[in-house]
């Protein structure tokens, strides 16, 4: 990157940092009218803007409205009616001996927030995050991905077009970029992406000591017992797996299916691909496409790591992968432990879910983990094994869309949680006023101490202290 491009990118977090400075932090009316003007340009630009993510992935215009845009305009409606509660001062009153403390907190903005957003929901997930910022009280700095070329360049113009650089702006560009910008003293840093780079991130930050808040993905696992099958769970399993091509965060990784329905599963997932996308998914219009070269490669290796029950077909020109079931997984295939996010579900037989949870075969830090059950016990154990911040009973992907669920990985999966509430309480953090009225002085807090006012603390250290 060139030296002018490096000074830019300082220059524009140092007007940040000095709006917030010279400024006061802004009102809950402030916030609120930041949040609709960005509702009314995903209003103003819906077209524009499904054009963009059709133009980068072939997204159906449906998928692109409803994860996207739509998601985005539920989030800032939610905000803006909860705003006002979540900025009220805590207030509480304490009685001690010889004193009177009062105690207000308040949650604070951090300042500068850069936001590092993935290829796979490139308007979503550069936005959602900025919502939960900007309601926070944050200025923020979008990095949105070059792999969704015309989603960034749109992006780009209309948020500059709207929006005042202090306030919330886009950078567009490269890793390279990417690497200017977290070497920046921002106030915080929220990424979205792979583990690998999430990793690259985080160390760069501890070099400056800038907090982060990371979203990584995972292999979600999805268990489907004899009592949770019907044709209604696997149509919901199935369109939750093949969103996107696949290329959803939370979307079920690999399904495990008892064995006593296992083959009768198989069958009614070929039946439900055939009912969503025909026989040639390539010439449907609900079908999208892989982001790019690099990951269409490693599709292709995943391909090789098991039996193809259904699917299977490739086109390298199109980017495309047809929906594949995969069947007699080899024990030492990379599938077990690499997260595919793609249109490929391996399907696995099991004999008892506690000897399946005991193999280790299941990511326990996953982003999500989802059942298909109508027997308690089973949901319990799988609760209690798990390390996910979610466990999802009877549904593939709808929790994300929610704003009273808190969105977010733990461990290999990532660090923090966003959406609604949880994301005002990620981009601020508690301050705390403390004030003490004394109407009777304490002498033997001051040295010299003695033995008799340590024995006086002791036994009445919660009158005193």
């Amino acid at each position: 990157m060139a030296q002018q491009d490096s000074t830019g990118l300082q220059s524009l977090l140092e007007k940040q940092q000095d709006d917030m400075i010279s400024n006061a932090v802004p009102t809950v009316r402030e916030r609120k009218k930041t949040l609709l003007k960005l509702k009314r340009l995903l209003v103003d630009q819906e077209a524009a803007l499904i054009e963009a993510l059709v133009t980068d992935m072939r997204r159906p215009a449906f998928e692109a409205f409803s994860f996207e845009i739509a998601l985005l305009l539920n989030e800032i409606d939610y905000v803006c009616r909860s705003l006002t509660k979540w900025m009220r001062s805590e207030r509480s009153i304490h009685s001690k001996f010889g004193y009177i403390e009062t105690i207000r907190k308040k949650r604070s903005p951090f300042g500068s927030v850069l936001i590092i957003s993935p290829w796979n929901y490139p308007l979503q997930l550069a936005l959602m995050p900025a919502i939960s910022a900007i309601a926070a009280g944050n200025r923020c700095v979008i990095k949105p991905s070059e792999y969704a070329p015309a989603t960034s360049k749109l992006l780009q113009r209309v948020i500059s077009q709207t929006f005042s650089p202090e306030v919330l702006t886009v950078v567009p560009g490269d890793v390279q970029t990417a690497k200017q910008l977290i070497s920046r003293p921002f106030n915080l840093i929220f990424f979205t992406g792979s583990q690998e780079t999430g990793k690259a991130v985080s160390q760069q930050a501890a070099k400056q000591l800038i907090p982060v808040i990371t979203e990584l993905g995972g292999k979600n696992p999805c268990i489907l017992d004899e009592t949770g099958y019907s044709p209604e769970a696997i149509r919901e399993i199935v369109w939750g797996k093949f969103l996107n091509a696949g290329q959803t965060c939370i979307a079920p990784d690999t399904l495990f299916v008892h064995e006593s329905i296992y083959a009768k599963t198989l069958s009614e997932i070929e039946a439900v691909l055939l009912s969503f996308y025909g026989d040639h998914a390539k010439e449907s219009k609900d079908y999208g496409r892989i982001c790019n070269r690099a990951h269409f490669e490693k599709l292709l290796h995943v391909l090789t790591q098991g039996k193809i029950r259904f699917g299977g077909d490739f086109n390298a020109e199109e980017l495309f992968i047809a929906p594949t079931v995969l069947t007699d997984i080899p024990s030492e295939s990379p599938i077990w432990h690499d997260e595919i996010f793609g249109p490929i579900l391996p399907v696995i037989p099991y004999a008892n879910l506690e000897s399946l949870l005991h193999q280790q075969v299941i990511q326990r830090d996953a982003l999500v983990a989802y059942i298909f059950s109508k027997h308690k016990p089973c949901i319990k154990l799988l609760e209690n094994h798990m390390r996910s911040t979610t466990i999802s009973i009877n549904q593939v992907i709808q929790h994300g869309a929610n704003p009273h669920v808190a969105f977010g990985g733990v461990g290999r999966s990532g660090h923090g949680s966003y959406h609604g509430k949880a994301g005002f309480q990620a981009f601020s953090y508690e301050k705390t006023a403390y004030n003490v009225y004394r109407y009777l002085t304490v002498p033997g807090k001051f040295p010299p101490y003695s033995d008799q006012n340590l024995h006086i603390v002791k036994k009445f250290r919660k009158w005193l202290l």
